[in-house]
Formats: C-alpha cells, structure tokens, sequence
C-alpha cells in the first residue's frame, strides 16, 4: 500500500474524495470508494496502480448523492507514501524493485497469465465442440436428404402400381348362341335342356365375375402391404386357377 497524503483545497473545505479504478486488478474492485477531506486535507493508503490503470478522482460535498464528476487522474507508483499538494515535488526514492518487477506486479502478472492460458485451453475447447457440432449437422442433412429422396421414390413407384391396377380392363365376356335343327318330336325336351344349360351359364357368369372382382380387391390391397419394389404375382391364386379352368388353360 502506499501512502496518499498532502493539501488538496487550499481553501480548507471538507467534504469527500471519491476514487474508482479504470479497471479492477488484483486487490482493487471496481466499485467506487469515499474518503474524509478534513482541512482541505487527505491522508489515505492505496494499492500501487499496475501498467495501463489509472485512479479516477472526484470531489463531492457532504450529503451529495448525485453521479460523481472525476476530474482527476492518478497513477501510484509502488512507493512508501506520494504527496498530492498541488505543486509539491515527488519524492526521490529508489524503487522497491530495485529497476525490476515488484512481488505484487509479479503476483498479478502471473495472475494474468494464468487467465490468458484459460481463455486460450477455453477457446480451443469450443472451437473442437463447433467444428464436431458442424460436422455432425452436416451428416444428419445429407441423410436427411437421402430420407427425402428415398421416400419420393417409393412414393412415386407406388403411385404407379395403383395407376397400373386401375387402368387394368375386365375381361370382355361374349356370349354365342347358335340355332340348330332339331326334330319335332324332341323340340320340348331339347328346350327345356337348353333352358337349363342357359341357366347354368347365367350362374357361371355371375359366380365368374364376383371371382374377377374379388382377384382386382386382392390384388389391390397386396400392392398396399407389399413392401416398395417389390412385384405382386397372383399366377398360382385361387382366382387364376378357377379363370384357366373356366378358358381351359
């Protein structure tokens, strides 16, 4: 510490000396401190201000709480004492370091260093994070992207094979009916078989064509549960066997 003494008011006033560093250091805060000014007179200890910080002082009156205007500026050096009157010549004393660092600027010196050094290890921490952060962003859009395309082409395939099983036309089914003569005698008996077989073709007819209808649902549905790409073969289906046997395939 080093001690602050001399006549700062000739005038002999008493109010308070406020006095803030520029900047915090080892020992000092940032936060403003008041002193007694009897006589026009102070007699105050301050910590030795390190290189490139400086002391703000301002003079306010008892009971003032107004923002403190500084109008001084003090740089202590790492003396015993340093008289402030106005006009006073400093003191000639060799330094306590003898021309090198005091044990208080070696002590905030390596304070800062060690600070530096933290800053510098934090630095590159987070800049290993952002670099693997961005990396790994990078990996999840393109499989994102892989997702999206992937997904369009199954969409798409699917698309068609709806499209293709819509479009598929029911079988044309022809019927033929021939005239042919027949005895007199036997007329009745040939009607009445022919109205029978008529009858027989009528259900086959309709039993065939529930069978197409139900072949179309079948594969209908198939091609929505069939997993994409793959093909829906319905040669050997209940329904394929009934139509080769009804064309005599």
């Amino acid at each position: 510490m080093t001690r602050i003494y001399g006549k700062l008011f000739k005038d002999g006033r008493e109010g308070i000396l406020a006095i803030r560093p520029s900047q915090p250091f080892f020992g000092v805060a940032r936060d403003e401190r008041f002193y007694q000014v009897k006589d026009g007179e102070i007699d105050i200890e301050l910590m030795p201000t390190p290189p490139g910080v400086l002391y703000f002082v301002g003079y306010k009156e008892q009971g003032d709480i107004r923002k403190t205007p500084y109008t001084l500026k003090w740089r202590i050096p790492d003396t015993d004492s340093m008289d402030v009157t106005p006009g006073a010549e400093p003191e000639k004393k060799d330094s306590k370091a003898g021309g090198s660092l005091s044990v208080y600027e070696k002590v905030q010196l390596k304070a800062v260093a060690n600070e530096l050094e933290e800053a510098l290890e934090s630095n590159t921490n987070l800049t290993v994070s952002l670099d693997e952060a961005n990396t790994r962003i990078a990996e999840l859009t393109n499989n994102l992207n892989e997702i999206k395309r992937s997904t369009e082409i199954a969409m798409s395939t699917r698309d068609q094979q709806i499209q293709q099983l819509s479009e598929q036309q029911e079988p044309i089914i022809k019927t033929v009916y021939e005239s042919v003569p027949v005895p007199s005698e036997p007329l009745q008996e040939r009607i009445e078989t022919l109205e029978r077989e008529n009858k027989r073709l009528t259900d086959l007819n309709a039993e065939y064509y529930k069978s197409v209808v139900k072949l179309h649902e079948i594969q209908l549905d198939k091609a929505r549960e069939t997993p994409q790409g793959a093909s829906v073969s319905t040669d050997n289906s209940p329904q394929q066997r009934l139509l080769g046997k009804l064309f005599g395939r």
